[in-house]
């Protein structure tokens, strides 16, 4: 055994022994206090009459009054009014607990977003690389991989980019450049949507 499980095990033995002094001292004074009263009739007996007086004489006294139907009906409506006095009391503070909370919730909630919105995006880049990797292979070798359209397609988008960078160099006007972008965009857009039907049949 090392040093630090020798000081562990000293340690239990050591609280155990000191709760069990705790304990016999506690049961010892209850054990003592109970003698003392019981026996106080025998060195004590005037407090032994009042004693006796209490319980036999004004108990039963007390106990009619306490019972009778008017203090019973005071009793129970004093705590019907603390009650609705607290839960208007609770329901004024409330919504401060509850904005917090609902604040916590909200801010779990972007934060939850913002890390999954950050995933997604890390896969379409990584998506959108394979694609890109995927589709210079197959226009630089006019292979047919993922079937028939997909290489004539991809022939097309690459031979339509080559053309657009050739007449980048006569400088076409801005509208017709837009015009082409988004036409080719669009057609990307399109060969993509193939794409992924074919991948699912």
């Amino acid at each position: 055994m090392d040093l630090i499980k020798l000081r562990e095990i000293h340690a239990i033995n050591k609280s155990k022994k000191h709760q069990f002094l705790d304990n016999f001292f506690l049961y010892s004074f209850t054990v003592l206090s109970c003698t003392l009263f019981c026996s106080s009739p025998f060195w004590f007996p005037s407090l032994f009459h009042s004693m006796k007086l209490f319980l036999f004489v004004s108990l039963p006294k007390l106990s009619s009054i306490l019972l009778s139907p008017k203090f019973i009906f005071i009793v129970g409506n004093l705590i019907i009014f603390v009650l609705v006095g607290e839960s208007k009391y609770l329901t004024s503070n409330s919504p401060l607990a509850t904005d917090v909370y609902y604040d916590e919730y909200i801010d779990q909630k972007k934060s939850l977003q913002t890390t999954s919105a950050s995933v997604e995006e890390k896969k379409e880049v990584k998506m959108e690389e394979a694609f890109k990797e995927e589709q210079s292979k197959t226009c630089e070798s006019g292979e047919n991989i993922g079937g028939k359209g997909l290489s004539e397609g991809n022939l097309k988008a690459h031979k339509e980019r080559k053309d657009l960078e050739g007449e980048e160099e006569f400088s076409l006007p801005t509208e017709e450049l837009k015009k082409r972008a988004d036409d080719f965009i669009a057609r990307v857009n399109r060969q993509r949507m193939l794409e992924a039907r074919l991948l699912v049949c």
